[in-house]
């Protein structure tokens, strides 16, 4: 290898190296900059898109806001088809623990129903978009049933268990009568607690509550005539309710 290239080759060795740290300074310096942001009154924006299962760093980070005494006001952007119930339910008690210590406002996105719409309930009041979907409030469990399958291709599956409800409801065989009746107690005490905490948050009238708990889903404009959402709009229409409930003009907005 001639003396030429080894030279260039230890040129773009060093170049390459001071690119890297050149990068990771930018990315300090950016860092730094939010940070600083966060050490003065402001408005924290936090979101939460996807699947909801429970997710303990956003349940702290909802806790570190409510303790934050530079956070003023909390708006919480959703845009999730709901998931796990005990997710949902965890983030629920994070945000109405928030919400006792200061305003928060959930703006809805394509999409907030059943847990999505559950954990904007814990909110001072709820914003969606006049085609937002939202609703489906209640309970569901799925599984397959592969039982046909097996036999098919003539795998049994020998089941010993400690009683007839023991893993009732599994993959690999038909579920009784009673695990199904069983099993759709569950369904039912749970429905209830979602259901009761839509009408004490929302303070829904009697038809109304029956109509929005039959696990239908509704566009913003109907959510809002039947009282699931309160205002049609965004971001900007939960600044301007932040600003009336609290001095927070001209307090910028922060990502968290």
């Amino acid at each position: 290898m001639s003396k030429q290239k080894k030279g260039l080759e230890g040129v773009g060795f060093y170049l390459h190296f001071f690119l890297v740290i050149f990068g990771l300074v930018i990315l300090a310096i950016v860092n730094s900059f939010f940070e600083y942001e966060k050490k003065s009154p402001h408005i924290a924006r936090i979101k939460i898109e996807g699947p909801i299962f429970d997710d303990f760093s956003l349940n702290r980070l909802i806790y570190k806001l409510g303790i934050d005494p530079n956070v003023k006001g909390v708006i919480l952007h959703i845009n999730s088809p709901g998931g796990s119930v005990v997710g949902a339910e965890a983030t629920f008690v994070a945000l109405s623990q928030l919400s006792e210590e200061k305003p928060s406002v959930a703006v809805l996105g394509e999409t907030a129903t059943s847990g999505g719409y559950l954990i904007a309930v814990a909110t001072d009041k709820i914003i969606s978009r006049s085609n937002t979907l939202t609703g489906s409030i209640g309970v569901i469990l799925q599984y397959p049933n592969l039982s046909k399958f097996l036999k098919n291709i003539g795998i049994d599956i020998n089941t010993i268990r400690s009683s007839d409800l023991k893993a009732s409801i599994n993959f690999f065989e038909p579920p009784t009568p009673k695990a199904i009746e069983e099993h759709k107690q569950v369904i039912d005490e749970t429905f209830l607690w979602f259901k009761g905490l839509v009408a004490e948050k929302r303070n829904l009238s009697d038809v109304n509550l029956e109509t929005v708990s039959q696990g239908g889903v509704f566009t913003g404009r109907k959510a809002k005539e039947l009282g699931l959402v309160d205002l049609i709009g965004g971001e900007r229409e939960a600044i301007k309710y932040l600003e009336e409930k609290i001095d927070t003009k001209g307090v910028p907005l922060v990502d968290w």
